[in-house]
């Protein structure tokens, strides 16, 4: 997959606007909390606008603030990353999600919002029922919020899987990761998307990059995979769930959902008993509904 260039993004893929601060432990958790504050604000704004959308016609986009993004930035150099942020004894903080890049000394973290959280959790909830018949709920590690290192430094999912336990020679990481964009560029969706499929240092096989629009009831979910023969990530299948502009219909296009099991679980599948992970248009449209009810609906 060549690099994305997008004007106005920093080398995080990330806009300009981005608030940046240099990183004190003692400070850490307030500026997270200030900026959340402004998160908020922003979205209710353009909340506010979305439902107006639907009684007046059409969402001004210069009326939408500027500068809104559920990330922030901190500059840190690794010692102090490692120390503060892999500690073992270190608790995972579940409101957010980071990202360290040890080249630039950045650390970039994302404000898990309502629709993260939604998101993550009908997924993993998606891929346990298609698990189950197949008797496999179990053999699943869960790795959502845990911080593993890739390429160049470490990284966090907002949800991701891989095989209970790892095949012989197999390290314990994930397989198979969802990162889901609100705010996020689909710069920065696709670099991270790189990070975690890099052969060498992400060593993921699937990654499930999920855009959910936050002006129409639109999701967009692309599975990208390494391809050995050729050398590059690719895009290997696209969704679209697309709420029509009455409110009366879904339609899903490119669906269903499919995570191949040998890529998932390091081996083949069992003939007659195990089969590719699916999730049905069907449930992909749950999905959608459950969110936009969060982005959409009255307050």
């Amino acid at each position: 997959m060549s690099e994305p260039n997008e004007a106005n993004c920093g080398p995080e893929g990330l806009p300009l606007s981005v608030r940046r601060y240099t990183y004190r432990k003692e400070e850490f958790s307030q500026i997270v909390d200030f900026e959340r504050e402004r998160l908020y604000r922003s979205m209710h704004f353009i909340k506010t606008m979305s439902n107006a959308m639907y009684n007046d016609g059409n969402l001004d986009a210069s009326e939408e603030p500027k500068d809104v993004t559920e990330y922030i930035i901190f500059s840190i150099d690794t010692a102090t990353h490692d120390r503060d942020f892999l500690d073992p004894n270190t608790e995972p903080k579940l409101s957010i999600r980071t990202t360290f890049d040890q080249n630039i000394n950045s650390l970039a973290v994302k404000m898990v919002l309502h629709e993260h959280e939604e998101l993550s959790d009908a997924f993993n909830t998606a891929i346990l029922r298609a698990l189950g018949p197949m008797g496999l709920e179990r053999a699943i590690y869960h790795y959502r919020s845990t911080t593993v290192s890739v390429a160049n430094g470490s990284k966090q999912a907002d949800q991701a899987w891989g095989p209970r336990p790892p095949p012989p020679g197999s390290l314990r990481r994930p397989t198979v990761v969802v990162e889901i964009a609100v705010t996020e560029t689909y710069t920065k969706l696709l670099r991270d998307t790189n990070r975690w499929l890099d052969p060498i240092d992400g060593l993921a096989k699937v990654v499930l990059a999920i855009k959910a629009d936050r002006r129409r009831p639109r999701i967009t979910i692309e599975r990208w995979q390494y391809d050995s023969a050729k050398a590059d990530i690719e895009n290997v299948q696209t969704i679209k769930i697309i709420e029509s502009s009455e409110g009366d219909q879904v339609t899903v296009t490119g669906g269903p959902l499919l995570i191949p099991f040998h890529l998932f679980f390091l081996r083949p599948a069992e003939p007659s008993k195990e089969t590719d992970i699916l999730i049905h248009e069907q449930e992909l449209k749950e999905i959608a509904q459950l969110v936009w009810e969060i982005q959409f609906s009255a307050f």
